[in-house]
């Protein structure tokens, strides 16, 4: 049995954001039964399907007489904004970030389609690249200015291999903890107080870090404006750049996660997870396809003193912290590893249809 993938493509979609669908996608078009083609709707009926930016829609179809069915992966930070109108018709809506009383208030007939994502990350490979130069390069191009800075972000992202580490590699005895803090201005005047405790939690916790690791802490904050006229002792000393961040990071046993703004999962999580690396995080509020377990894959924490003691018990017991990162690179290749991911997401479309078969 073969299945037809349509991608419906526009040159204002996010593809930072939609990147790993690229990835996964394409990898897959290594086996036989998928074919892909990518669409740029332009007749109003098809173009609801790509009004909103951090939506990608696929509609699949298996050659074994099943109805097509149209899938709608919601991309969107905030677990409370949905892209309504391809919700109305798509078939199932996998949101990144759900979070079960954002779905509620929403008619049953919708509830009913909507599903967890599960973990994203900004990555690429050398043909989702080509292929999305090909697809879309052009009208991107056009657009002047915006369209050379979006392309420019995109092809500055690392490769999905940049990430990867088996977790035989032995790792520096150290923590990583990189991050930002964000400008009241940049994220809207009516969001100042979340905007402020977040950012008075990420400085208050590289403190808390540097204070009890010292040299075996890597990173602080990354070194914006704002950053550097409010917390100059708090600026790291390592690169912002993500392939240079990327290589920083994943030589370090403990990575340490902290919520998004919106409350979103970020993508230190599944980058974390890629490197077989150790987490310590915050608790994980949005519902995940399937959940990360704490004490077999992250270590919880809700204040810098919870945060440095799971560090140096992960630190002191090099068993627990090696079972750690195998149970974590396998959570990875099975859940989050892009052509796996995009593998989960068909199964969920045709679940009466063997397409691998």
């Amino acid at each position: 049995m073969k299945v037809n993938i349509c991608f419906f493509i526009d040159k204002n979609q996010n593809f930072y954001h939609s990147s790993l669908l690229y990835v996964g996608l394409l990898t897959l078009l290594k086996h036989r039964n998928i074919e892909l083609r990518f669409h740029h709707p332009q007749n109003a009926g098809e173009r609801v399907f790509v009004i909103d930016p951090l939506t990608v829609c696929l509609k699949i179809e298996a050659t074994d007489g099943s109805r097509p069915k149209l899938l709608a992966i919601d991309l969107h930070d905030q677990s409370n904004i949905f892209a309504m109108e391809a919700l109305e018709h798509c078939d199932l809506y996998l949101k990144r970030n759900f979070y079960l009383p954002d779905v509620i208030p929403l008619p049953v007939s919708f509830q009913e389609k909507i599903q967890p994502f599960g973990l994203n990350f900004a990555c690429r490979n050398l043909t989702s690249s080509a292929i999305l130069l090909r697809s879309i390069g052009v009208p991107l191009l056009l657009q002047g200015k915006t369209g050379i800075k979006r392309l420019h972000q995109y092809l500055s992202l690392p490769y999905t291999e940049d990430f990867e580490q088996n977790p035989s590699k032995q790792l520096q005895q150290t923590v990583v903890f990189q991050t930002r803090i964000w400008d009241t201005e940049e994220m809207g005047y009516g969001r100042v107080a979340e905007v402020n405790l977040i950012n008075e939690e990420r400085v208050a916790l590289i403190r808390a870090l540097k204070k009890a690791f010292g040299d075996r802490f890597r990173g602080g904050l990354v070194p914006t404006p704002l950053a550097i006229s409010r917390y100059p002792d708090e600026i790291s000393k390592f690169s912002s750049r993500r392939k240079q961040y990327a290589a920083m990071s994943r030589q370090n046993l403990i990575g340490i996660y902290t919520r998004g703004l919106f409350d979103s999962n970020a993508f230190k999580l599944p980058e974390y997870l890629a490197g077989s690396q150790c987490i310590v995080a915050e608790p994980i509020r949005n519902k995940l396809p399937n959940p990360l377990k704490e004490d077999i894959n992250y270590l919880s924490f809700r204040n810098p003193e919870e945060c440095v003691q799971a560090c140096h018990r992960l630190l002191n017991d090099h068993i627990f912290s090696e079972t750690m990162r195998y149970a974590n690179f396998k959570y990875y290749t099975m859940n989050v590893e892009p052509s796996s991911c995009i593998a989960r997401l068909l199964g969920l479309a045709l679940p009466e249809s063997n397409w691998l078969a």
